[in-house]
């Protein structure tokens, strides 16, 4: 009885060793953020304004968008795509400097400052 007791312990250590994740299987990244932020009260949109951008060598870089700060790690449950550039920030693959809006849809941009307003400092 405790051999076969002890084999049956065997076996399932030796297949959980071997487990693996299946990752994602019924929802994107961009699906899960959807739903992350419909449960959490934020609404998503298809318009995003930069403000802002802190970029930092040693720590975590910080950009403003649509009035909230956001950072690349962890990622943002509204913008899980975001990267963020020494002067610009890129969403969905789309970049997007400060003080500009972009619509990711229609690709309109609204640039809300004169050209050469911003300056990045070395």
């Amino acid at each position: 009885m405790n051999i076969r007791l002890l084999s049956f312990i065997g076996l399932l250590s030796v297949g959980t060793a071997h487990a693996y994740t299946i990752g994602t299987v019924f929802y994107s990244n961009a699906e899960r953020a959807t739903l992350v932020a419909a449960r959490s009260g934020i609404t998503q949109t298809a318009v995003y304004s930069v403000t802002g951008i802190i970029r930092r060598g040693a720590g975590k870089s910080v950009a403003w968008v649509n009035g909230r700060a956001v950072t690349e790690t962890p990622q943002d449950p509204i913008i899980p795509t975001l990267v963020i550039g020494r002067d610009h920030v890129v969403v969905e693959g789309k970049p997007i400097k400060v003080g500009e809006s972009l619509d990711i849809l229609s690709g309109q941009r609204v640039l809300r400052l004169p050209e050469k307003a911003v300056r990045v400092k070395p």
